[in-house]
């Protein structure tokens, strides 16, 4: 399996060899969600927020494959977000005189300045972990070295630095480690000085998904709103092609979830208790829990106790099996396995299709077109937890809900009523999307 190269940024649409988009082979989805055309237009697909300034812009499919959505996230940001006043909050010296505007800004100070800053901490300089921020300088009467200290707004967390002499037309460039706020110039001392920021430009390197769209037309978008659990779209200046997701082993990452629930999904509209996942993507091995199921969709709990009625498709990273988890009461679970399964990784499709219409439970797991039908017999899919993707890793004996799986998601399709017929069909257009070999 791997991922052709012929689009690093996507492409507008995909149909298959008789015309047809996703949304035309299998209609009546209760959610999809793409960066490219499900539907055969030009659908808006994501909300980006750029990470060096916290603004956001919608994109449709044209507008991701156009690259229009790295050019927003990595435009260079030009001058303060705050105007700097600084004052000498350390140290025998004082600032006597400065000034700025919305680029530039001069202080000048005596004796020994220890530590020049605004005392308030404010947002003088806005930027996020990766991005890069370059300051122009002119510095004259320094003694000594001293250092520039980006740090984090309200605290003393340094995030970037680096030692600064006298001289004209400095290029300082500082990689961020961390989120900036303001500037601390420490070890200042001299009988005298001058700083002129001649400019200050901030490149940003990082965009998260605020909004995934959902192109079915139900309205049921994926929306996370809080900064630090946003999934990432550009990292270090690249384009993901998909939704990122990072786990460091901690309970923190990305927490990732659509507005629909286990229980919502098997509401048949024709009768059945039936339904349809659809997830395309990857996942990487990291050094923790290699060899427990990771969640890559669904809202399942993983743990001693289980939690009756959620349901979920998962896979273990370091063998590539992957799973439909039913969690049926609060010890047992009944499992849908395919062990000739994912390479960690490499690109896939996992698609599970359920319907119980009275005459047994009828189950169908396919990965990459290997296809499982064993090990379930009955399904209770209750749970009102909102299904998540890739935000849990399951397994252990402690709740693990907000750890995300390392990875990226291409495409998620949820269906309400059984969905095996069109199967080939869809795999087959996301494998001509994406270059993935189906079996």
């Amino acid at each position: 399996m791997h991922v052709s190269l012929d689009s690093a940024l996507g492409r507008q649409r995909r149909l298959n060899s008789v015309g047809e988009s996703v949304l035309q082979i299998a209609p009546n989805a209760a959610a999809a969600y793409s960066l490219r055309s499900l539907t055969g237009g030009d659908p808006k697909v994501v909300r980006v927020r750029r990470g060096s300034n916290n603004v956001e812009s919608d994109f449709t499919a044209s507008g991701v494959s156009s690259g229009a959505l790295l050019d927003f996230v990595t435009t260079p940001q030009i001058g303060w977000n705050l105007q700097p006043t600084f004052s000498n909050d350390s140290g025998t010296g004082s600032v006597t005189s400065q000034s700025s505007t919305a680029t530039t800004a001069t202080v000048s100070f005596t004796g020994d300045a220890t530590l020049l800053r605004e005392s308030s901490k404010p947002n003088h300089v806005l930027g996020s972990s990766g991005d890069q921020v370059i300051f122009n300088i002119s510095v004259s009467g320094l003694d000594s070295a001293m250092t520039f200290r980006l740090r984090t707004a309200s605290s003393n967390t340094t995030v970037a630095s680096q030692s600064v002499s006298n001289g004209d037309n400095q290029d300082i460039t500082l990689n961020l480690n961390g989120s900036a706020g303001y500037l601390a110039i420490t070890a200042v001392a001299s009988s005298g000085g001058t700083i002129t920021f001649n400019s200050i430009k901030v490149l940003p390197k990082s965009g998260f998904v605020e909004t995934w769209y959902d192109q079915s037309g139900n309205s049921k978008d994926a929306i996370q709103t809080t900064a630090n659990l946003q999934p990432v779209i550009v990292a270090a200046g690249v384009f993901q092609n998909g939704l990122k997701f990072d786990s460091d082993g901690s309970s923190s990452g990305p927490d990732f979830r659509t507005p629909i629930s286990s229980a919502q999904l098997s509401n048949d509209p024709a009768g059945n208790a039936g339904f349809a996942l659809v997830w395309v993507g990857n996942v990487n091995q990291v050094q923790h829990a290699d060899t427990q199921n990771h969640s890559v969709l669904g809202n399942i709990k993983g743990v001693a106790t289980f939690s009756t009625g959620t349901i979920g498709l998962t896979v273990i990273p370091k063998t590539g099996t992957t799973k439909f988890i039913s969690e049926t009461g609060g010890s047992t679970t009944e499992i849908v396995e395919d062990t000739n399964a994912l390479t960690p990784g490499d690109f896939g499709v996992v698609f599970f299709s359920y319907e119980d219409a009275g005459s047994g439970v009828d189950p169908l797991l396919s990965v990459d077109g290997s296809t499982t039908t064993s090990g379930l017999s009955s399904l209770s899919s209750s749970s009102s937890n909102n299904i998540g993707i890739m935000t849990a890793i399951t397994g252990g004996n402690a709740v693990q809900y907000s750890r995300s799986t390392d990875g990226i998601c291409k495409e998620v399709l949820l269906y309400t009523g059984d969905q095996k017929s069109k199967r080939v069909a869809l795999e087959t257009n996301i494998a001509a999307e994406y270059g993935i070999t189906l079996s």
